[in-house]
């Protein structure tokens, strides 16, 4: 019973340093057993609380960084058909498609419209094929004059004079080949006074992977010239008006 109680006595003075030997001579032995109990019960488990915090990462930007426009490239969005006011370039040469309207004033009144065959080729009533393929303006309103003349004398008459004029009507598009970051890639119909600027928005713009500091055009695989947008966009340079499409 001593050795009993020595080794449960030694393991008491562990846990319970503040009992004294002589508080526990005086305990019974329902008071002991009470003790073993208390100290032999399972201790209870504590269950930590987590709480849990969104983190972010940056993975995923802010809605309104994702959707900022790229400086520039709103420029190109344009939906409005301007070509209907601009001069015709110097130069420009009639071909295939294009409409032609023929005027005549004077003694002789009339208007008519033709539009060049695939030979470039027009046909004017009891006169025949006029040919002003590949010619200006102003050149097939001399050969127009000349022809006409046959028929209509007054035309060459300094009194009773009849006066002639040839205006563009409807143009033929021409197919240009983009390439590179355009939204549209491949072969586009645009307008045949096209300068750089107006001949990407008809391509529908440039993608913001793209560069708008160094757009090319190429003519029989030669740069004609190289555009750097921004000079326009930032500082009111222009720099690319001068260098049509065709």
């Amino acid at each position: 019973m001593i050795k009993k109680y020595t080794i449960f006595l030694c393991f008491i003075s562990i846990v319970f340093g503040q009992i004294s030997i002589g508080d526990v001579e005086r305990m019974t032995n329902e008071d002991l057993d009470a003790m073993k109990g208390e100290l032999t019960a399972p201790t209870p488990t504590i269950t930590p609380e987590i709480a849990i915090v969104d983190v972010d990462t940056g993975v995923n930007a802010p809605t309104a960084l994702v959707d900022a426009d790229y400086f520039g490239y709103n420029y190109f969005r344009r939906a409005i058909n301007f070509f209907d006011n601009i001069p015709t370039p110097t130069g420009f040469k009639l071909g295939p498609g294009d409409e032609v309207i023929l005027s005549l004033w004077g003694d002789t009144n009339l208007q008519r419209s033709f539009v060049l065959n695939k030979d470039g080729l027009i046909y004017y009533e009891n006169v025949g094929f006029i040919n002003i393929a590949n010619k200006t303006l102003e050149e097939a309103k001399l050969i127009v004059k000349e022809t006409l003349s046959q028929t209509y004398s007054t035309l060459k008459d300094p009194i009773n004079s009849t006066k002639l004029t040839l205006d563009l009507g409807k143009l033929k598009s021409v197919n240009v080949y983009f390439s590179g970051q355009i939204n549209n890639p491949g072969i586009n119909l645009i307008h045949p006074f096209s300068d750089i600027f107006s001949a990407i928005i008809q391509a529908n713009g440039v993608k913001k992977e793209g560069s708008l500091r160094n757009v090319e055009l190429i003519r029989n695989g030669e740069v004609i010239s190289t555009i750097d947008f921004y000079s326009f966009f930032t500082d009111g340079k222009d720099n690319f008006s001068s260098f049509r499409i065709i």
